[in-house]
């Protein structure tokens, strides 16, 4: 039996296999040295597909059957081949994976842990989600800038790199926890075209909601405002109403206790400077109110 440890937004991830993984490039910095676990994803071969007693909930390239035993996930190559896995929750700590005999190679690369654990669900569990977002680290916060695809948040991560020296930790997904009372942002090992997987993680000052503009314009967003941005940008479940509901109560959280922001800007270096100012402004009232917090008691 082959035993493999991650570590993924601080939740600790034991896989028992029978057969060798392979570790790709994304999931490097992701293996521990820890053998400790908070979930057991075990793989376990069986000689022909299990029947699936459930209500078909959702239909891609994956299917969710909800079952007396949770939802199971039934993994294909492609759409119009027969699956060859099916994933179930037994309880938050342990995920059963059954797979076919001879179809180990559609499972032996880490990359392909991510998607048979399903790992929103998983964040979900633990009291995260994942934000369609590009995280930069620039003294020691956490800043995301959140859009459509297409808007613009490599470039302006780009544009901190280049002239703040800010540090790209994800191009394209952020895992979002709060820990010890602060919403934190994670590097994932999934992070679509930028190719950057970074497990590092920060306090969030500051999310950016991007959109293309003629001049760089700063918006603070209500808070029904915000969540409905971020929201947009969220994955969920929708067929399944305690991971609706639990993203629902962490995203009202996050625009409770975070400064967010709608920013029409220019694909240019006025665009850091402009939202460098207004960040070192709420800093700085950050720090005051601390201050003063502090001296009333």
């Amino acid at each position: 039996m082959n035993n493999y440890y991650l570590k993924i937004a601080d939740i600790k991830i034991h896989v028992k296999s029978p057969f060798k993984i392979n570790i790709s490039m994304e999931s490097e910095d992701f293996i521990s040295d820890y053998e400790d676990e908070d979930i057991l994803l075990e793989y376990k071969e069986v000689k022909e597909s299990p029947k699936m007693d459930g209500k078909l909930v959702y239909e891609n390239i994956v299917k969710f059957y909800e079952t007396k035993e949770g939802f199971v996930h039934e993994l294909y190559p492609m759409p119009d081949k027969n699956p060859y896995a099916w994933v179930t929750p037994i309880n938050k700590h342990y995920y059963e994976v059954r797979y076919l005999a001879g179809e180990e190679r559609y499972i032996d690369y880490s990359r392909n842990i991510i998607d048979i654990m399903n790992i929103e669900q998983v964040l979900n569990t633990f009291n995260a989600y994942i934000l369609h977002s590009s995280f930069i680290k620039y003294q020691d916060k956490a800043i995301l800038f959140t859009a459509p695809s297409g808007t613009g948040k490599s470039t302006q991560a780009d544009l901190w790199e280049k002239y703040e020296n800010a540090e790209i930790i994800n191009g394209d997904r952020s895992g979002i926890r709060k820990l010890d009372g602060k919403w934190t942002a994670y590097g994932l090992p999934i992070a679509g075209s930028s190719g950057i997987y970074k497990n590092k993680k920060a306090e969030i000052s500051h999310i950016i909601v991007l959109k293309q503009g003629k001049e760089n314009k700063l918006t603070k967003l209500s808070q029904r405002e915000a969540f409905i941005k971020l929201y947009s940008e969220t994955l969920v479940h929708t067929w399944d109403k305690k991971f609706q509901e639990n993203i629902i109560n962490m995203i009202t959280d996050v625009v409770q206790n975070v400064q967010i922001y709608q920013y029409e800007c220019l694909p240019d270096k006025s665009a850091v400077d402009f939202l460098k100012n207004q960040i070192i402004e709420d800093r700085g009232l950050f720090i005051e109110n601390n201050e003063c917090e502090k001296s009333i008691k």
